[in-house]
């Protein structure tokens, strides 16, 4: 039986609003001008953003704190690149993350003249920042392991083990269910549905809604549609 757990869910039409004619965003915790006393930071995790730029234009930003930021693409591809010379090319299908330290200057470009790009924008508090020398570009296409987790961000993965937190997505069937088995009880779990609604620990989740969870070593899953993508986020104390 999988138990109760301490709980909260974020929902999509509560979140954080903020736009112009070159770009959009969607914010579930506190982020910018947003600010709600029901949306602080979930542990270290404090920005998840979902955010669209329009075609050939360009978003800026700038760090406030050392962490490890997160882009995923959705739709489309992206241009990066930032104030210590990095420049990339994100595409669908793939995941970024860098070791930024406070104050690093980000620009995300849309290559593409006449369509819009979306994704995802995460950002982990690092308690000590530790240089990368280079971002770590990984696979984070859900169809590797379909009706399962594939874990896309993760110490082993990265090869850190002070990493702490990992990402896994999984891409399911109507009425699957999936478990996902905690490394530490004592930490978080966030979960997030990219498209498709699901059953949560016996919560429902509408798309780009969220839930986040404590005290609890098993969750399970279920989809309530096809073709539905969960994002999931652990987050506990490395070893």
């Amino acid at each position: 039986m999988i138990e109760q757990a301490s709980a909260k869910i974020f929902l999509s039409a509560e979140r954080g609003h903020n736009e112009s004619a070159a770009f959009r965003s969607y914010s579930t915790f506190n982020f910018g001008r947003y600010f709600n006393s029901n949306k602080e930071a979930f542990g270290a995790l404090y920005v998840l953003n979902d955010d669209t730029i329009a075609g050939g234009c360009a978003a800026k930003m700038v760090t406030d704190r050392d962490c490890y930021i997160i882009f995923i693409p959705l739709v489309g591809g992206i241009d990066y690149s930032d104030s210590m010379g990095n420049s990339f090319y994100i595409s669908a299908g793939e995941v970024f993350m860098l070791h930024a330290p406070r104050g690093l200057v980000i620009t995300l470009a849309n290559p593409y003249e006449d369509a819009m790009v979306n994704y995802l924008h995460l950002r982990v508090d690092m308690k000590a920042y530790t240089p990368l020398k280079i971002p770590f570009i990984f696979s984070a296409d859900p169809e590797a392991k379909r009706n399962n987790f594939t874990e896309i961000i993760s110490p082993v993965i990265c090869r850190d083990p002070a990493l702490p937190f990992a990402i896994s997505l999984a891409r399911l069937d109507g009425r699957t269910d999936v478990v996902y088995t905690l490394r530490d009880a004592s930490g978080g779990f966030y979960a997030y549905s990219i498209q498709g609604a699901f059953e949560v620990q016996y919560r429902l989740l509408q798309p780009r809604d969220g839930l986040a969870l404590w005290n609890v070593k098993e969750i399970e899953a279920e989809a309530l549609s096809n073709d539905a993508i969960l994002l999931v986020v652990e987050l506990y104390e490395p070893a």
